[in-house]
């Protein structure tokens, strides 16, 4: 996207209020009730130049030009959607740029999503040493089909060590064996659930000791 120039839909949209309600961008913030232009175009302007912003504004438009409101709402949604896939699909460019490198693991879940008592979490390992089953080269060279069904037997092993929790995240919810755009989530026990084609990567935390 150009600066100043998006084509998300809601950049277009925003952009023909203008010319139809403004004609300018600083007539039409003011029309919205903005005494200060400044804090008008300062809230429109990311809108127009990224999709995305202040949601209150939006929300002021539909009330000042309520014929407008329901196209205004799916032009967000529209936005959002595109965004969305955006992210997603650089996010698998980002996951096989690491082809040469990624070695599949199994990944520990638990009823919290971030860690209780962060930075001992991130001084005694982080989620290398705590949320992650290294599985053996041997393992990794079978068939996906026996990948699958030998891969329980360690997520067995994570549970019975850390009597049914995992540390940090209270307990424990499931397992995710994870390749490189894709990963097999299995339940609590070990259970096969699905086979999600889209790429996973578990969190990062750095600490530093001043």
């Amino acid at each position: 996207m150009s600066q100043g120039a998006s084509s998300y839909p809601i950049s277009v949209l925003l952009r023909r209020l203008i010319e139809q309600y403004g004609p300018s961008p600083i007539e039409f913030v003011q029309a919205l009730g903005y005494h200060k232009n400044e804090r008008g175009l300062g809230r429109l302007q990311p809108w127009l130049e990224s999709g995305n912003g202040f949601g209150r504004i939006i929300e002021q438009i539909a009330t000042v030009y309520p014929a407008v409101a329901a196209e205004l709402k799916l032009a967000v949604e529209a936005t959002d959607a595109i965004r969305q896939a955006e992210s997603q699909a650089a996010f698998l460019e980002q996951c096989k740029a690491e082809a040469a490198t990624f070695v599949p693991f199994i990944h520990a879940e638990g009823q919290k999503t971030v860690p209780n008592g962060i930075c001992i979490f991130g001084v005694s390992g982080g989620f290398r040493r705590w949320t992650t089953i290294e599985i053996p080269k041997a393992m990794l060279d079978l068939p996906v089909d026996d990948l699958l069904a030998a891969a329980p037997e360690l997520m067995r092993a994570y549970k019975l060590l850390y009597n049914g929790a995992v540390p940090f995240f209270a307990m424990l919810t499931g397992f995710k064996l994870v390749r490189l755009v894709d990963y097999y989530q299995f339940d609590q026990d070990g259970n096969f659930i699905e086979h999600v084609e889209k790429p996973f990567r578990r969190g990062r935390v750095t600490v530093w000791l001043t």
